[in-house]
């Protein structure tokens, strides 16, 4: 721990500073006067008068000096105070004229200058110094140190005598302006004729016959008069100090006669003052290398705070460690990555870590690496008896004595990183397997279409090698001349509007594989952006089956249409006539036989007649009329239409809401077509002697048609294929209802076509409600729009 006295020398401060100069000087001087009082002990009695007519004297001259200094330092005091009443804040209209006066006044002032922040903004008078205007003390080498060195003690000081450009000696005040927040202003100077100030005090020392001198005590050193006799720093007969802000200043005077001091020893008086020389010499060096010595220490002591604060502070693991294999030292953040605490880890060899950091293996990577630090990846044993994966770097710190040899030991633990990366590993390891083994070929290009991945599937629906598509343009493998320009359009669009700006492109196309077969195929482009550059996945799917199911398709519809459906058409023709009697009244047994085939029939032209409206819609073969009609009608015609079905089932169908003057876009057979299958439904799953509600509501834009029934409900597992193809709640082949499990699905893609929305809300056990809308013609529109035309 630094002493006082260290800390003394060590912080370089005014009074420190002083010292060190007046120190030396006060033993000089004190040496010097010991040889004086030795070789002029007895003529001191015979000066005794003299010495004190010249003391008075002195003093005399001093009061001189003194005034006339005194009163340019309180006009400059004065100025200072006006700048801190006024905040830093003046114009040269208002202090120009004042400084201007004074200046004129006293005589002995040559200019009075202000420079906020340093740069001279205000100098009276201006005439003469215009060139001074904007200078800026900083830059100017020799003048600079001084001046910071005024405002860093925030003290004057009287600088000069010196020699002014215009001719003359000058006098230099300095004051340093600190406003009341101690915020530093500037610096104002005073610049004096030292000719005019120091001509009265010459005149008086002329009429006493006095020689005089002034020394600066700050530069005593130097032997340098600042005005005066040069000798009398020699060999001075009075010395008084001369009272000055901000200058340590002494006034040394002898009376002007031959004898005012005898003559002594040469010899004595030069070994006397060698002497005293000699011993401040000494005291100065002394004194400057203990102060050398004690910023050394406090440098030394200031560094070693500033690493052990980043040492034990440090985001990583760090320690110190001698060519022995012991710690020297340990961060908390190697205590975190290791799980022991400081103490118990002090005790732990390095070694027991982890083998490899054995202090001879270390040295020989140390040399192999060629003395340069080491960096490693190394598993290191917890605590908790587990490895952490850590980044290890080593430097060997040499000296000549090796005692004092170490290692610096750095551990950043990146296990998470490790983990990160053999999950993200195994992850992209996931994907591949998935690729691999999906069933549709997923293939990336570039937007020139070359391949950069294709996955075993893409490869089998060509049969062919993978390496094979690597020099080819994969955009010409999938199809003509006419799909390769819709693909390049395509990427020219990407490449417009960027890749999450387009919708992706669906295609079929036929192609050939390696046997020469034709293979067809469905094939789905899309745009991803991944680091800045975008490529094109391309996921393809072989519809050859597909393809086969249409054409099955399509050929059991017109099987259907033409073999099925005309000689249907004949029979249930021959049936209505035979039960309407044309042939004569039928025995009951047999009239019954006649209506139940008949029955039959009409079943079985339905069941035809909705696989060949799904084969129309699925291939958008079936015409819509839409035209504007009322809806009422078309509703009292639908129920009028099911009545004889729903009195089977023992139902009673009502209308709830009526909208007499509302119409609709729509094609009236197809909205026939539509609510007959939800009526029929109701019925079919409806309990007896319960009804079927049928409820109209108008918004701006649509009418929503409402049929609900009472019934069972549809079951909760069921509803998500309500609207598919072939889709039955009861689809065993002892379900009590009939029907082919197409008429919703056909309901939808009619509703569809006809602009509007479907669909349902069930509970089972209490009944379902089907819904779907019909845009309102644009009259009608315009009537719901203005509520001033609603009949209400």
């Amino acid at each position: 721990m630094p002493n006082a006295t260290s800390r003394f020398f060590e912080h370089d401060f005014f009074g420190r500073r002083l010292l060190g100069r007046m120190l030396p000087l006060i033993v000089f001087i004190g040496t010097g006067i010991a040889t004086e009082l030795i070789l002029f002990e007895e003529q001191r009695r015979q000066t005794s008068v003299h010495q004190l007519q010249l003391i008075s004297a002195s003093g005399e001259i001093r009061a001189i000096i003194e005034s006339e200094l005194n009163a340019t330092i309180h006009l400059a005091s004065g100025l200072v105070s006006f700048i801190q009443t006024k905040n830093g804040h003046y114009q040269n209209s208002d202090i120009v004229p004042w400084l201007s006066r004074l200046q004129v006044q006293e005589r002995s002032i040559r200019n009075i200058t202000l420079a906020p922040n340093n740069r001279i903004q205000t100098i009276v008078p201006l005439q003469g110094n215009e060139s001074a205007i904007g200078i800026y003390f900083p830059d100017m080498p020799e003048q600079w140190p001084a001046i910071e060195q005024i405002i860093i003690s925030q003290r004057p000081a009287l600088v000069g005598p010196f020699q002014l450009k215009q001719g003359g000696l000058a006098l230099a005040y300095r004051v340093p302006v600190f406003l009341d927040n101690n915020d530093y202003w500037g610096l104002v100077t005073t610049i004096l004729d030292a000719e005019l100030v120091f001509r009265l005090a010459k005149q008086r020392a002329n009429e006493l016959r006095l020689d005089f001198a002034i020394f600066d005590l700050d530069r005593v050193e130097s032997g340098t008069a600042i005005y005066g006799k040069q000798d009398l720093g020699r060999q001075p007969t009075a010395a008084l100090s001369v009272n000055i802000p901000g200058r340590h200043i002494e006034l040394h005077t002898r009376i002007q006669e031959d004898n005012a001091f005898p003559v002594f020893s040469s010899a004595q008086r030069a070994i006397g003052w060698l002497f005293a020389a000699l011993l401040s010499f000494l005291l100065a060096r002394t004194f400057a290398a203990y102060r050398r010595q004690a910023k050394t220490y406090f440098a030394l002591n200031e560094s070693q705070q500033r690493f052990l604060s980043a040492f034990n502070t440090a985001p990583q693991g760090m320690a110190l460690i001698n060519d022995e294999g012991h710690w020297i030292s340990i961060n908390p953040m190697l205590c975190d990555i290791l799980g022991y605490d400081e103490y118990t880890l002090l005790k732990i060899p390095v070694i027991q870590l982890a083998e490899n950091l054995a202090i001879d293996l270390l040295h020989k990577r140390w040399v192999e690496q060629g003395e340069d630090s080491l960096q490693f990846e190394l598993a290191l044993r917890h605590s908790a008896g587990h490895h952490v994966t850590c980044l290890i770097s080593l430097a060997h710190v040499a000296h000549e004595r090796p005692e004092k040899t170490y290692w610096i030991f750095q551990v950043i633990d990146i296990s998470r990183r490790i983990a990160a990366e053999k999950k993200l590993q195994a992850s992209a390891e996931y994907t591949q397997t998935i690729l691999d083994n999906v069933a549709e070929g997923i293939v990336s290009t570039t937007l020139d279409g070359t391949l950069r991945s294709i996955n075993p599937a893409a490869i089998a629906i060509w049969k062919q090698n993978g390496h094979i598509f690597r020099n080819t343009n994969f955009f010409h493998l999938l199809g003509g001349q006419s799909i390769a320009k819709e693909i390049e359009e395509f990427v020219h669009d990407v490449k417009d509007y960027g890749a999450s700006q387009l919708p992706c492109m669906i295609r079929e196309s036929s192609i050939l594989d390696q046997e020469g077969n034709n293979v067809a195929i469905e094939f789905r482009i899309s745009a991803t952006e991944q680091k800045g550059e975008i490529e094109l996945i391309i996921v393809i799917r072989d519809i050859n089956e597909r393809k086969r199911l249409e054409q099955m398709q399509s050929e059991f519809v017109s099987i259907v249409s033409h073999e099925l459906r005309t000689p249907l058409t004949s029979i249930i023709g021959s049936l209505k006539l035979i039960e309407g009697g044309v042939f004569g009244a039928l025995p009951d047994s047999l009239g019954r036989m006649i209506r139940i085939a008949l029955q039959n029939s009409q079943q079985l032209a339905l069941i035809i007649n909705d696989i060949l409206d799904m084969d129309k819609l699925v291939a958008g073969k079936m015409s819509f009329k839409i035209e504007a009609l009322p809806i009422m009608p078309l509703i009292e015609q639908a129920v009028e239409s099911n009545l004889s079905f729903a009195k089977q089932h023992q139902v009673e169908i009502v209308v709830i809401d009526e909208l007499t003057e509302c119409t609709v876009m729509t094609d009236a057979m197809r909205l026939q077509q539509i609510l007959s299958n939800l009526l029929s439904n109701a019925a079919k799953y409806s309990r007896a002697k319960s009804k079927i509600e049928i409820h109209l509501d108008q918004s701006m834009s649509h009418v929503k048609i409402s049929v609900q029934d009472f019934g069972e409900g549809v079951p909760k597992e069921f509803q998500s294929r309500l609207f598919k193809k072939f889709s039955q709640v009861d689809s065993s082949s002892t379900r009590r209802k009939g029907g082919t499990g197409l008429g919703l699905f056909i309901c939808k893609e009619m509703v569809e076509h006809m602009n509007g929305e479907i669909g349902f809300e069930s509970t089972e056990g209490a009944g379902s409600l089907f819904y779907f809308t019909m845009p309102l013609s644009s009259e009608a529109e315009s009537t719901a729009s203005d509520p001033t035309e609603n009949p209400e």
